[in-house]
């Protein structure tokens, strides 16, 4: 599996993408969405790396986040829910909602976890 810094990088490789097209009025909100949530997604597997631990699936990473960051289940799921309904079903979250995952949710796990992007 991934080391921590693998993740890191990746992590900041999508944050420079989702700021050369994120803004509040995005065309794109799927996109921004689910890059955010890719970006959580190595923010969490950052963090397991340095505990030893490794998710094989989305689903064991939901275990992990329940289990290890507690605290940080809510801003997690709300990614991980917008992002999979843009996805697989075509709805893009309204600009309150991607408000609320990019200028909230988003900083939130990355600061709890003392990532910089």
């Amino acid at each position: 599996m991934p080391a921590e810094i693998v993740h890191l990088q990746q992590l900041r490789h999508n944050w420079r993408f989702l700021q050369s097209f994120y803004t509040p009025s995005t065309l794109y909100a799927d996109w921004a969405a689910t890059v955010a949530f890719y970006i959580a997604i190595h923010a969490v597997e950052a963090f397991l790396a340095r505990q030893g631990v490794h998710s094989h699936s989305h689903q064991e990473r939901t275990v992990h986040v329940r289990t290890f960051l507690p605290h940080l289940w809510r801003p997690y799921r709300r990614l991980e829910t917008a992002s999979r309904l843009a996805r697989y079903e075509g709805i893009h979250p309204p600009p309150t909602l991607l408000h609320q995952l990019i200028n909230h949710d988003l900083p939130a796990i990355l600061n709890q976890l003392s990532i910089t992007p």
